[in-house]
């Protein structure tokens, strides 16, 4: 899951960046956070400056739901994907589970921060 979620963010976040070159249920944690930046091999990206400069519209949304349950729907250039699974609060970090993996991310009260492999993912809550 976070791999395939990873991967489709990173190239869209490419394409994106090539087209503005061309021209745990109960938690506070609940919510829905937007995704609005994005850091990979030492570069950050504001994805709302980005989207605005390209003239291409995504919404990448993660989507905590109180019952424990979390959606992550990513739609760009025409192709949406979704990936769900569940959630548990633990202190300041989160865990999303899916397929049988579990992602650990660092959760400061409104902002969520995925890391993997060097590449960091933020989502603001809305």
């Amino acid at each position: 899951m976070k791999k395939r979620a990873l991967t489709f963010l990173l190239a869209l976040a490419m394409i994106v960046s090539l087209a503005a070159c061309g021209g745990g249920g109960g938690s506070s944690a609940a919510g829905s956070y937007k995704l609005t930046e994005m850091n990979a091999a030492g570069v950050s990206m504001n994805l709302d400056e980005l989207a605005a400069s390209a003239g291409v519209e995504f919404d990448i949304v993660l989507e905590l739901k109180d019952d424990g349950n979390f959606a992550l729907d990513m739609s760009a250039l025409g192709q949406s994907e979704s990936v769900s699974g569940t959630w548990k609060a633990d202190g300041d970090n989160l865990v999303l589970s899916s397929e049988g993996e579990d992602l650990p991310v660092t959760f400061d009260g409104k902002t969520i921060v995925m890391e993997q492999d060097g590449q960091s993912l933020t989502f603001e809550k809305q």
